[in-house]
């Protein structure tokens, strides 16, 4: 047989064999288009063929299917049939699967395609869960791999590598397409540098590890993707990604940016916006601003901190100096309630200047926003606080020198171009109101240099924390009681609008909340605001509350960040397992801002262990470490991260110490001059990766 040419793994997979024009489609489909996407596609398990169960073996007494796990069992196809449900009318494909020493019934709903390719007489390796159904133990939507019909196994070594199910694209056809791609795809030299590489396999062995485990393969380290074939995988990955950041970072250094002057007389009048003295975190802080804001380059730093450690004054501080010289400086935040909120703020801190400072919301009645976009664009207006409407193409500035971004998950790469471009090339302050964990912060923001605020403000007291069950909730409320009592005020946070918002579970809505404190709270004034308010009327309602007219606010995560009323000291949370941990930990952040103790406390019936670390911990960088580990880099900030890396292999949570280590090595290899094959192998990895980067 003749030997095939090699293939560059930028070839597409339709140059493997077998591969016909329905199949190739269900491959671009889920992403997989080349070679290189096909291989680093891993199996997502691994299932031991040791573990085998003989159908007659799984018997109903005393079965539960909480604790089923997952069963695998080999059989031939006994009957097929094929019928649509009564109720929800949905396609119904049966199979009884005998293997001699008994049956079993297999269930796949909404998959019609699978009376095509069944047939009487198969043989299938299945694996699932078990459930009781009417008759007897069944599998539902199982997975399964053809078997040869009279043969056996022996194709299958002991750990048979699961692919997902990709339309009419059978598991073992995948593994074929993976063999053929392995015997004939070309590998460029080792590119990685000898500290990451060292003992580990090279990328073609780590493929073949991870695609047909030998049989001495630790089953526990393949499903957790802690074996050395893994992490070399993931460490090119890494490296490459941190390489591609580090050469930004570089490129950036290069721009020459506006030098905003500074002078003594300058420090004396940005002296006079301070309510009280920094904190030594606040100084060290502001320091590394102004050294970027007069170094000549364009400033990119990315500004975090705890909740209360007092952020919006530093970005104040910042926007005064780029003001009081003669340019102006705009806050960009998510929505209408944290910019009046801001807004309001600046005002107080501006005193005498506070007519310097415009607001710019997209709600604005046409008089008011024309006014306010001719004092923009005059200079008129110094400080800038708005939401969207700051990237409307009617707004244009006289010179805006600084942005400075609050809750940047927020807004996407492509919003923050339209804004620079009003500018020419502004400096940018990319502030985070959640604590986001080093791993996270150098994929997501690499390129950014980092400030950190971990210091409170002194005065500053802990916020006593509980979880209380729902049967025990009258201890929170009794909790409430004592606050108003005393002339203070309450948050009650409620997860849902209406029932309709979660289905079928059972959530009280914030209707049913609202119904339930007038009447625990019968002479109590309670306003009640959500994200589906207009916004005059949301700001009218809130504000009742700032001034001390209303005693409770009933409201939803509209009041996550940028609320500020030292008056209220408790806040109660409603079914606290529906929110994330650093949520609630942006929650705890609205109470606690004044001089008295405060009380923040969790209604939940569920998830206790994991909102206990709310109760043992105020430290938000513990706190959003925990939460990155348990929902993953993906739902951390609440919202899809637009700005994550599409890594294949690596893991933000698993390997943010190897993250690290290839920080480390890249600087130190572009210090000394990429080889051949890194800039070759770095210009094809990068096209992957989505940075969130401002250039």
């Amino acid at each position: 047989m003749t030997s095939l040419a090699p293939l560059p793994l930028a070839s597409k997979v339709t140059v493997l064999r077998g591969l016909g024009p329905a199949r190739a489609a269900a491959l671009q489909e889920a992403g997989i288009d080349t070679l290189r996407d096909l291989l680093w596609n891993l199996p997502y398990r691994y299932v031991d063929r040791g573990s085998l169960r003989p159908l007659g073996s799984l018997e109903m007494r005393g079965f539960d299917a909480q604790d089923s796990g997952l069963v695998t069992v080999l059989g031939a196809i006994q009957d097929l049939r094929q019928s649509t449900t009564r109720v929800q009318r949905m396609a119904l494909t049966e199979v009884l699967l005998a293997d001699g020493t008994g049956t079993l019934r297999l269930l796949w709903f909404n998959q019609p395609y699978l009376g095509r390719s069944l047939k009487v007489g198969d043989r299938l390796l299945v694996f699932g869960s078990l459930f009781l159904g009417r008759h007897g133990l069944e599998m539902r939507g199982p997975q399964f791999e053809f078997m040869e019909r009279g043969g056996d196994i022996g194709w299958v070594r002991r750990y048979l590598p699961l692919y997902r199910r990709l339309g009419p694209l059978p598991g073992r056809v995948r593994q074929k397409l993976v063999a053929e791609a392995l015997t004939r795809a070309h590998f460029a030299e080792d590119w990685l540098p000898l500290e990451l590489s060292k003992d580990l396999p090279d990328t073609l062995t780590a493929l073949h590890l991870l695609h047909d485990p030998p049989d001495e393969s630790e089953p526990q380290a393949l499903e957790a993707g802690t074996t050395p074939a893994h992490r070399r995988l993931a460490s090119e990955e890494l490296f490459a990604f941190s390489l591609g950041v580090a050469l930004r970072r570089a490129g950036r250094m290069l721009r020459k940016g506006l030098v905003v002057p500074t002078s003594p007389e300058l420090r004396e009048r940005l002296k006079g916006f301070l309510p009280f003295p920094l904190t030594s975190a606040q100084r060290r802080s502001f320091k590394e601003i102004v050294e970027d804001l007069t170094s000549g380059r364009v400033m990119n730093r990315l500004f975090q901190g705890d909740v209360g450690s007092g952020k919006t004054l530093v970005a104040l501080l910042s926007m005064a100096m780029v003001a009081e010289t003669g340019g102006q400086g705009a806050l960009l935040v998510p929505t209408e309630v944290l910019a009046r909120q801001h807004a309001a703020s600046f005002r107080r801190y501006l005193g005498e200047q506070a007519g310097s400072m415009q607001l710019l919301l997209g709600g604005m009645k046409a008089a008011e926003k024309r006014a306010a976009l001719a004092r923009i664009a005059s200079g008129e207006a110094s400080y800038v606080v708005g939401t969207h409407a700051l990237f409307q193409e009617a707004v244009t500035f006289h010179k805006l020198q600084l942005v400075v971004v609050d809750e940047q998950h927020r807004f996407g790469v492509k919003q923050r171009e339209a804004l620079k471009e009003k500018g020419g090339d502004p400096h940018w302050l990319v502030m985070s109101a959640t604590p986001i964990p080093r791993s996270l912060a150098l994929a997501v923001f690499g390129d950014l240099d980092q400030s950190v605020l971990d210091e409170l403000p002194p005065g500053r007291q802990p916020i006593a924390t509980r979880l209380h069950k729902p049967e025990f909730a009258e201890r929170a409320w009794e909790q409430v009681r004592r606050e108003l009592a005393e002339g203070h005020q309450a948050f009650v946070v409620s997860p849902s609008i209406d029932p309709s918002d979660e289905g079928k579970v059972q959530l009280r809505d914030i209707q049913a909340m609202e119904a339930l404190l007038r009447g625990i709270f019968p002479d109590e004034a309670i306003e009640v605001v959500h994200g589906r308010l207009k916004p005059d009327d949301m700001a009218a309602r809130m504000a009742r509350f700032v001034a001390g007219e209303a005693k409770i606010l009933l409201a939803t995560t509209v009041i996550e960040v940028g609320v500020d009323v030292p008056n209220a000291t408790v806040m109660v949370v409603d079914h606290a397992e529906r929110f994330g941990l650093s949520q609630l930990h942006q929650l705890r952040g609205r109470v606690g801002r004044g001089t008295q103790r405060s009380h923040f406390l969790m209604i939940s019936g569920s998830e206790t262990e994991r909102l206990q670390t709310l109760v043992e911990t105020q430290d938000g960088f513990r706190i959003a470490q925990r939460d990155l580990e348990l929902r993953g880099p993906g739902e951390f900030f609440g919202v899809k991260q637009a700005g994550l890396p599409d890594f294949q292999v690596a893991d933000l949570v698993r390997d943010r110490a190897l993250l690290l280590r290839c920080r480390e090595a890249a600087d130190r290899a572009l210090a000394l001059g990429l080889s051949g094959a890194q800039t070759e192998w770095l210009r094809r990895e990068q096209a992957r990766f989505k940075l969130a980067e401002i250039s």
